[in-house]
């Protein structure tokens, strides 16, 4: 967050020195009205899983990459929409996609407890561990000249997540939820010459209603080039922390499980955009 902050004061220096501060709203700028983006990322994963009830000694609370063998780096397909709207093209939605998806076989070498059901140290399990985030997102631009657009927005996050645990005899996991978390958008964008761009974004929430909890902190920093007039290529940074714990399943709307998940991951984000 630190140094999010730090670019985005430097970005705002940068402004005080370029002419003009404030272009007409009528002209947008360099600031498309369209652009689709599609690429993928390598990531760092880290994921802790709890389900059942903590307080009766029920449920299972495992790293998924440590103990079930889950690959801790994989690679993940992402795509995203943006339009803007308005003669000065300062109200903006966006949309984005990304799946991932890993399986495992492994031969545990601690025990897992389960409900009532023990695995056993040298009994083979096969685990499959899926999750997609979907982020939609309104904002608008308080600040915009020809060479920064600054803006600030809402955003909700639904993410369905998968978890299935089995032996060679039984299924013994098989969770599928969604939850939906709403957020606050931060992004700026800086022209640094006509064809290249600077582009960072923040998004947050910390949201506790009774006995659930949901938190997101959400950050991206990417160069984009401009390589033709209605092509170019992006090169970022992406990073995710979510962090769900619910005690009672009928609390938040998406959300029917009891327990906690919490996972990570940083990528290398590589994507090509069209754009209008």
């Amino acid at each position: 967050m630190r140094r999010l902050i730090l670019v985005f004061t430097a970005l705002l220096s940068l402004t005080a020195f370029t002419q003009p501060v404030f272009a007409d709203q009528k002209d947008s700028g360099p600031w498309e009205r369209f652009s689709f983006n599609l690429g993928g990322f390598i990531t760092s994963l880290n994921t802790d899983v709890r389900i059942g009830i903590e307080q009766v000694g029920a449920g299972i609370e495992i790293d998924v990459e440590d103990a079930l063998g889950l690959d801790s780096s994989t690679s993940v397909i992402w795509g995203g929409l943006m339009y803007r709207f308005g003669r000065s093209r300062r109200h903006r939605v966006d949309f984005s996609y990304s799946d991932f998806r890993r399986d495992a076989t492994r031969v545990l070498e601690k025990d897992i407890e389960i409900g009532d059901k023990t695995i056993t140290v040298g009994e083979r399990v096969r685990s499959e561990f899926n999750f997609s985030v979907i982020r939609g997102q309104y904002s608008y631009s308080f600040f915009q000249d020809d060479r920064m657009d600054f803006s600030a927005g809402i955003g909700l996050y639904v993410m369905p997540i998968e978890l299935q645990l089995e032996t060679a005899t039984e299924r013994v996991a098989d969770e599928a939820f969604i939850a939906p978390l709403p957020t606050l958008y931060l992004e700026g964008d800086f022209a640094i010459t006509p064809k290249l761009f600077l582009k960072a974004g923040y998004g947050i929430l910390y949201l506790k209603i009774g006995d659930f909890t949901g938190a997101i902190l959400d950050s991206r920093l990417a160069l984009e080039y401009h390589v033709w007039k209605h092509v170019g290529f992006g090169l970022g940074i992406d990073r995710l922390q979510v962090e769900i714990t619910a005690e009672d399943d009928n609390i938040y709307p998406g959300v029917d499980f009891i327990g906690n998940l919490s996972f990570n991951y940083t990528g290398v984000l590589l994507y090509t955009k069209i754009y209008f």
